[in-house]
């Protein structure tokens, strides 16, 4: 067991910095596709809705784009997120093409069609939401952290406080967004929510996503960050930059 243990941190260690990069990008994708699917997921008790069980995974998208941001600058990480969004996308696509096809088991196809095919609203919803708040999370991210520059280089503090911030930006801005777009009380042939389930539900998601968002960047986002920046060079980030 201490062996592998030995050989894994030593294969950690020695690995190139374009592969965590292909790492982080695989794992937005990842991540955003199981987001909303798991959107479509509403949690609350009786007649009365919280949020949505996409909330699980939205902190660690976004706490990936600040090590992306912080490591790789703020285009990079704009890139991957268009790029998840188009994942996204693309499989939203084949899952109604995957719909139409015939088959031999209607009950099977109806539960994929209640699955993937009768949400349009919410999947429109939650894909608009994450595109504004990513790149609202990612702007404000880097803009504050080169406000906030200093002779000392206090990077713990300042990397913490620029993450907060832009997350409770962001967070609201997505919450509001995805909340409004998915179940406002419109007329549409939709599941929609009274607009006090609305504003609760955007509360909640926007409270339990910076309580998310703070532990992993405690935990993961700001020592992963910094490690990377240790070990590696102006000219390894600008040749990742320049194959993307």
């Amino acid at each position: 067991m201490k062996n592998l243990i030995s050989s894994l941190k030593l294969k950690i260690n020695s690995a190139p910095l374009s592969t965590w990069f292909t790492v982080f990008v695989s794992l937005s994708v990842l991540f955003l596709v199981l987001m909303n699917l798991f959107a479509m997921r509403p949690v609350g008790w009786g007649d009365f809705m919280l949020t949505n069980a996409g909330l699980l995974l939205i902190a660690p998208v976004l706490v990936l784009q600040n090590v992306i941001g912080e490591v790789w600058g703020k285009k990079t990480a704009l890139k991957v997120t268009l790029f998840a969004i188009l994942c996204q996308i693309f499989i939203v696509i084949l899952s109604e093409i995957a719909i139409i096809l015939p088959t031999n088991n209607k009950e099977a196809s109806s539960a994929w069609a209640n699955v993937f095919g009768s949400q349009w609203r919410i999947v429109t919803a939650s894909i608009t939401a994450f595109a504004v708040g990513s790149v609202l999370n990612i702007l404000v991210f880097a803009k504050i952290r080169e406000k906030s520059q200093n002779k000392n280089g206090n990077f713990k503090w300042l990397y913490l406080i620029a993450s907060f911030i832009s997350t409770v930006i962001a967070q609201f801005i997505d919450s509001t967004l995805f909340m409004l777009l998915a179940f406002a009380p419109v007329g549409l042939p939709t599941f929609e929510l009274p607009l006090k389930d609305i504003f609760t539900s955007i509360a909640v998601g926007t409270a339990v996503q910076l309580l998310l968002e703070t532990t992993l960047v405690l935990a993961v986002a700001m020592h992963l960050a910094k490690y990377l920046k240790s070990r590696t060079t102006q000219a390894d980030i600008e040749n990742t930059n320049q194959n993307i």
